[in-house]
Parts: C-alpha cells; structure tokens; sequence
C-alpha cells in the first residue's frame, strides 16, 4: 500500500488540502496517496457531508446481524482482546464490523470508547464510505485491502482526531465477510499498527476455516447418524480385529443395550452366537444368517436375520440385524398378503345371511379356530379377512394361502418352510414357511379339503404343538397362529370316506360358519349388482349407474352356480358391451339364458331364451307407462326407433 504508513504524515499539510479540496475541490497534490485521491472524489460524488457528526445506527439491524455474524464474532473476539491488551491505556479502541461497515463490537480504554460515542463510532452504527466518506473501515470495503487513515485524510472532520487502521476478512470464497479495525489519537499512530491487525485478520481467517472443516465432518457425522437411526434394523459397524466403532439407535432397541455399553468392545465379547467369530476369519462369514441372538447377560434371544458384508478396503465389517418379525412383515406386503376387507364391506341384506355375518363377528371375538363352509365364490375369503379385522390380531399377519392350487409334493415347503440344501433347487440360508410368516397373526387354509392325508398329518402335529419344523431342519420353531379353514366340500362325508382325517376335522371345526349361496339370498342380488357397476365402472372410467328392470329380473331367476364371483363377472363383461349410462338386457351374455339349472336349484320359473326375455321386458315396459312409447324406451335405455324395431319384432305392434 504506497505511502500508508512508510513516513510520517504533516497534520497540517494535510489538513490545508483537505479545506482546499472541500471548499474549492483542488487536489492535485501529489503527497496525498493515490487511495486517499479516489476516495475523496468518490466521497464528493456521492454528497457525503464533510461535517456530518457521525454514523447512523440501527439497534434492530444490530440485533438481527449479531445473530448472522456469531460465529464470526465468536472467533474474533479473542484476537481483539489480545490487540487491544498490547495498546491498553494508549487510547486506541478495537473494532469488528461486518461487510456493510457496521460496527459489531467496540472493545476500548472507557476515556476513549466515551469519545466515540459522541460521533456514533458505537456497535449498531454504520461506517461505509457512501455515508461517511473515506475512513478507514468503509474504504477498505471499497478497496477490499488492508489501509491506514490518517487524521485529515478522513473526509468528515469529525474524524480528523484520529488515526485508523483495518483489514477485510474474507471467507471460504474469498469473499469479504467483516472487518477488523483498530483507531486511536493521530499523535500515537504506530508504523507498525496496520501489521498488527492484518496478522490478527490472517489468525481469524485461518480459524474461521479450521472450524469450517470440522463443523462440515460434524454435520457429516450427524447426517450419518441421523440417517442410520432412521432404519427400523439394528446396524453395527466393527473394525477388521471385532472392535465395535459404531451402532444405531435400532439395535440399542434390539440389545436392550445402550451405545456406550457396546461401542469400544469385541463383538464377540457382546454376543455369544458363533457366527460373529466366524464373521472374523473372512468371506465365508459374510451372506445373511438367521439366528437366535445371544447377548451377554440377556436371557431372552431374539430371532433376526443377519446380513454381514465387508466394508471396502477391508477396514472392517457391516452388519446389520432384522428382527424375523419385520421381516415377515415386509414379504407380506410384499406379496399382498394382507387382510383388506372389514364386515363393513360384505354386502348383503338377507336375514339369514345378516345371521352368518353375526356369527362371524362372534367368532372374531375369539382365537378359536374357524371353518368356513360354502360353495365356490360365496366369499368364504371375504369373510376370514373380516374376521381377522374384526380381532385381536388386526395388527397382525395374514397370510393366505390356497391348498387346491399348490402341488402336494411343493405344499409342505410352502406351509412349514425348508432349511439349505434340503432339497434340490433350495433356496440359499432356506426360507420361511407361512406358518412362520404369520407368526402372531392368522393364517387362512383355503380348500382345505383338497390336503393330501400325509399333510394332514403334519398339519395335525402343528396345531397340537403350535411348532414347526423345517423341511431337512431340526430347529423347532414355535409358532402362535389363528387357524381360518375354507372348503366347498362336505368334511362330514370326506371323513366317512377317510379322505379327511377326523382328528382334523374336530381341530378345526370349532366354530363353524356356513354362508349360503347367492341363489338363496336373492334379494341381495340387486344389492351388489350395483355395487360391482359402480367399482368396475369407476375403474374403467365409465359412468353407468343403474340397470334396466328387464335386466334386474334376468338377474334375479338366473340360478348362479359360480355365486358371487359370477355375478360380478357377468356384469363386468356387460358394462363392457354397454355404451350408454345403464345395462341393457342385450349387454347380458347368452349364458345367462342358455344354461340350465344345477341340481341344487329350483328356480320359480323356467329358463328362457334371451329373445322371450326381450318380449317381457318390451310387453312389462309398455305396461308400466301407460302405453307410452317415449318413456317405455327410456326405461329400456334404447331409443323410440329402436322400440318400435322390437315391437315389430315380436308382433307386439
């Protein structure tokens, strides 16, 4: 910085070209430094008064940037007390500033801080250049470098008593964040002040990046942990010698153990499975493993799933814990295993239907096991959900799982699980069966009565014991699970044939439930007929919101031997057919005439073809409007010329 401080300065030659500059704006004077220059003239343009007493303050935008600037403030005050300790009693003050020019903190000898205030040289002022005109912090902003102001190279004479030096601070950036100050009586100006602050600056950058580096690993660190203890499984990090290094708030919960407890300790010291020795001796002990696990001092042993992976470079292992229940959990949603429906969505008005869906309720009320009796499509599913809902174990698994569909030689892996290598194409470390799975909960035998006899057997063993052996395990695993059996079959008369085993039957024929067919239930056929137009129209994304009463009726005298599912398919095939906003006779399908009854109904009236159906419908319509062809073919959903096409048709003209 030319000619800041390498001589002393003449106070009174400097002070005859400031009143020159000020009266007559003559400054060509060469023993002003060329800073000094550009700074009055910038002063002069801008219309700073040179008389002005002092800077304005802002006690509200203090305190809001005391808040922003605390750290700053924090790592600068130290070094201000040291720099004022070396000029303490010499009348100087120490001065940080932020990087509009406003004072944050003023530390001084009393004498001196009294006389600063009375030029407003106090926290909360403002000292940039566009208000005060040259001094020492505002044009050090403007140059953004180190400077000294001497006496009457102040533009305000307010400041002509002094002598002030400062110094930006800058940023990560290089930006500049603050100032730091010293001023004093121009008589004690040292040559060696400016050094003096500018090292004191150097020392604060210097830590304000220190304390960068180490906040930015903090937060990393809380980043880490905050993400971690996210999960609901247990992590444990350990080194390559077994020395725990970190944890997560889940296996705390898991352990029961708190993180000071475990962190610092071998692994192995912790938990007394042998898997977590093997896990030091290299790959072989990585995969995933489930156990039993034993924690020193513990009685209880949880079952978890274990999967251990190295960590890069090899510095060390990553476990993590899932507890068997969440891992449950997870397949079940996974593969929809859930209980979905509630006795407030079964559909139905039927008196002796209303009964079953009572009893139902009754026996939801109790872990008894249920067996649930009917015809094909009844909704015998429909009801063990509701069950199921409606009990103790809502909150628990439901699994379900059709014993007609799945293979004999495949249904036992598929109910009780199988261990590694028990057979050919075993999955590796095994896999639950679905009474593990449902472990807590309930689980649903679908066409119970299509069990091989040997299965039957093993069924048998698990609902005495309430245990389950893998397949090629010995590992007895117990199990609490609600039984809900289904079948379409007569079990009475299987068992007389010694298809079923009695002993089973008794099992699970505590609470039995019987739901009628829809044939017997007509009344709540109209009921779910528009109950499914709506959900399939919805779906769709057409609006059809009724039927025709030609179409109500077909609907009644059809025999549906397919029940529920049935109906619900026909009239999704009909609302495909359907162009208009209600079902029309047309839109049923031919089935529906052509079939004959089953033996197991008694219709009211007998089977007629579609076209007789069509001539009722046309003959019922007139009647019901009077004769009135606009509101008959209204009530049909066809239009006048197509009524009168039909009445043709069937001489009915």
């Amino acid at each position: 910085m030319k000619g800041a401080e390498a001589v002393p300065k003449d106070k009174q030659q400097l002070q005859k070209i400031w009143k020159r500059f000020i009266e007559e704006d003559d400054i060509a004077d060469s023993r002003l430094d060329p800073f000094i220059q550009a700074s009055w003239m910038r002063s002069k343009k801008n219309g700073v008064n040179a008389f002005r007493p002092g800077g304005s303050v802002s006690e509200k935008k203090l305190e809001k940037t005391l808040k922003e600037k605390s750290l700053l403030i924090k790592v600068s005050l130290p070094l201000m007390e040291s720099l004022y300790a070396l000029v303490e009693g010499s009348g100087f003050v120490v001065i940080l500033c932020d990087e509009t020019g406003m004072l944050l903190k003023v530390i001084g000898d009393e004498e001196t801080v009294r006389e600063a205030k009375k030029m407003s040289f106090i926290e909360g002022a403002s000292w940039n250049e566009q208000e005060l005109g040259t001094n020492a912090i505002g044009t050090a902003i403007v140059e953004e470098k180190p400077l000294q102001i001497y006496a009457h190279e102040h533009y305000c004479a307010a400041c002509h008593a002094w002598t002030c030096s400062a110094a930006p601070i800058r940023g990560k950036q290089g930006e500049v964040i603050g100032v730091l100050n010293m001023s004093g009586p121009f008589d004690k100006v040292n040559p060696h002040t400016l050094g003096m602050v500018v090292s004191a600056v150097k020392a604060i950058e210097t830590h304000l990046q220190l304390l960068e580096k180490s906040e930015k690993n903090e937060l990393m660190q809380r980043y880490l942990e905050a993400t971690t203890n996210t999960l609901k499984d247990g992590l444990l990090i350990m080194d390559k010698s077994g020395q725990i290094v970190k944890i997560n708030d889940a296996l705390q919960q898991i352990t029961g153990m708190d993180e000071k407890d475990l962190t610092g300790k071998l692994v192995f010291s912790v938990f007394k499975n042998r898997i977590f020795q093997e896990v030091l001796k290299g790959p072989a002990g990585s995969g995933d493993k489930e156990i039993r696990l034993k924690v020193s001092g513990k009685e209880e042993r949880k079952h978890v799933l274990l999967s251990i992976q190295p960590i890069d470079g090899g510095i060390g292992w990553l476990i993590q814990f899932k507890e068997i229940h969440q891992v449950r959990k997870f397949i079940n949603a996974m593969t929809g295993s859930q209980a979905k429906v509630t006795f407030q969505e079964i559909i139905g008005q039927d008196p002796a239907f209303l009964q079953q869906i009572q009893e139902a309720k009754q026996a939801a009320l109790t872990n008894a096991n249920v067996l649930l009796l009917g015809e094909s499509g009844t909704g015998k599913d429909v009801f063990a959900q509701a069950i199921h809902n409606a009990g103790e174990r809502r909150n628990k698994p439901f699994i379900a799982i059709n014993c007609g569909a799945i293979p004999r030689d495949l249904l036992g892996s598929e109910l009780f699980g199988y261990e590694e290598g028990a057979f050919t194409g075993a999955r590796k470390g095994g896999s639950p069966g679905k009474f593990e799975l449902a472990d807590g909960g309930t689980i649903f035998l679908d066409e119970i009565g299509e069990m091989s006899l040997e299965m039957q057997v093993v069924l048998l063993r698990v609902l005495q014991t309430k245990e389950v052996i893998r397949i090629g395990g010995h590992r007895v695993l117990p199990v609490n699970v609600r039984i809900i059996a289904a079948t379409n079959k007569k079990l009475e008369e299987e068992v007389k044939k010694e298809t079923f085993r009695e002993d089973l039957f008794y099992r699970l024929n505590v609470i039995p439930i019987q739901i009628l067919p829809l044939r017997e239930r007509k009344k709540d056929i109209p009921l779910l007929a528009r109950y499914f137009i709506s959900e399939c129209g919805r779906k769709i994304g057409k609006k059809i919101n009724s039927f025709s009463p030609a179409v109500k009726e077909a609907l009644c005298n059809y025999h549906w031997p397919g029940n529920v599912r049935e109906l619900q398919n026909v009239l999704e095939r009909s609302i495909h057919k359907t162009a208009g906003p209600v079902i029309e006779l047309q839109s049923l399908p031919n089935d529906l005439f052509r079939r004959e009854p089953s033996k197991h109904f008694y219709a009211s009236k007998p089977a007629m073809k579609k076209e007789e159906w069509k001539k009722q419908a046309l003959m019922q319509a007139l009647m019901m409007h009077d004769n009135n062809y606009s509101r008959a073919a209204k009530s049909l959903g066809i239009s006048r010329s197509t009524l009168y096409r039909q009445l043709e048709q069937f001489q009915l003209k």
